[in-house]
């Protein structure tokens, strides 16, 4: 990755779920959390409630852009929002999703819906003190970059869990998908008028190749297809959501992150990735369901050559290879990459 000298954006502010949470969950009443070893081995100051061994996707694309990573939300307290709002804030939950009570049975979490209100009261609050007119805080905010990550919660911990979630007993596949793209799509547009103009929304990866599905299912395929097949829908539905918006928003912009086939290639033709062990994680995981690593437990030792982290989460390796595509790659992040998106008007 290249790390500009002179920020290429004002701030990226960052949406979704445990993928690129930085820590918001770690004082929320919740099992879902990463503020243990061996989560951060390889961070530059360990341990901080990232689901990885080291960076995350949004922390590689902070360092391309030149940005100072953000801090999350809830650690930031009034006087330090003020201090340092302009450089971005991370809202992102672990087992949030787009709808309000995806993943609620295990905890509190920060829904996309409740995202998009502390973001809210951060330009209220905090980013338009900074300003003097609200020509110059549109201005500022039409440069800000914003990225999503968020929906495979909706899946794995609310449709593909009738025993806590009745979802799958009001939708079918295709319906369940199109109410959360059009869910979303109300998410995205109230960034919008808060100023939001340029946006890097992530597909759902195939959740079906998940070691955590793949342990619970026990498909005679490689991935658990049907899985897989319900996510397809969803990213189909959500690229003409994204489409819609683009032509009737003015000054939008939205990239698509082709997260699913990616990762499908990075299973198929790991090689080509450096990668050697796509199938079980890297840390050893507990044996109750959740995915999550034990406990201080030692990882293995050549953690760049694996896909998983934990039985759902990527390695910083992985997160690399994402992120270096995305920011000044071509053909994964479309229409344009990052980095072009940064040269937008």
């Amino acid at each position: 990755m290249v790390e500009s000298q002179v920020p290429l954006a004002p701030a990226l502010y960052i949406f979704g779920d445990s993928v690129v949470d930085g820590g918001n969950n770690n004082d929320l009443n919740t099992y879902a959390k990463a503020n243990y070893l061996p989560y951060g081995i390889d961070f530059p100051i360990s341990v901080t409630g990232r689901f990885t061994n080291g960076l995350t996707i949004t922390d590689f694309l902070d360092i391309s852009l030149g940005l100072q990573v953000p801090l999350p939300i809830l650690m930031a307290d009034e006087e330090m929002q003020n201090r340092i709002v302009l450089d971005g804030f991370n809202y992102a939950s672990a087992s949030a999703g787009i709808l309000p009570e995806t993943g609620t049975h295990v905890g509190e979490n920060l829904s996309m819906r409740r995202q998009v209100e502390l973001f809210r009261k951060t330009v209220q609050e905090h980013i338009s003190l900074h300003f003097k007119s609200s020509e110059k805080l549109s201005q500022y905010m039409s440069k800000c970059l914003f990225a999503v990550f968020i929906g495979s919660n909706d899946y794995a911990n609310n449709y593909l869990q009738p025993e806590n979630y009745i979802s799958s007993r009001l939708y079918n596949p295709k319906q369940f998908a199109e109410l959360l793209a059009t869910e979303l799509g109300n998410h995205l547009k109230d960034l919008y008028k808060l100023g939001a103009r340029k946006f890097i929304v992530f597909e759902i990866a195939p959740l079906g190749c998940l070691p955590y599905i793949l342990d619970k299912v026990r498909p005679k395929t490689r991935c658990a297809e049907n899985i897989n097949r319900m996510v397809s829908i969803y990213n189909e539905f959500l690229a003409v959501e994204l489409q819609k918006m683009k032509s009737t928003l003015e000054g939008s912009n939205f990239v698509t992150a082709k997260t699913y086939m990616l990762t499908y290639d990075m299973i198929k033709l790991s090689s080509r990735y450096g990668l050697t062990e796509t199938r079980n994680p890297c840390c050893v995981v507990a044996g109750n369901g959740t995915g999550a690593c034990i406990p201080d437990e030692i990882p293995c030792r050549n953690k760049n050559s694996y896909l998983f982290w934990d039985s759902v989460h990527p390695t910083e390796a992985a997160y690399k290879i994402v992120a270096t595509k995305c920011f000044n790659g071509s053909g994964f992040c479309t229409p344009m990459n990052i980095l072009e998106l940064t040269q937008e008007p």
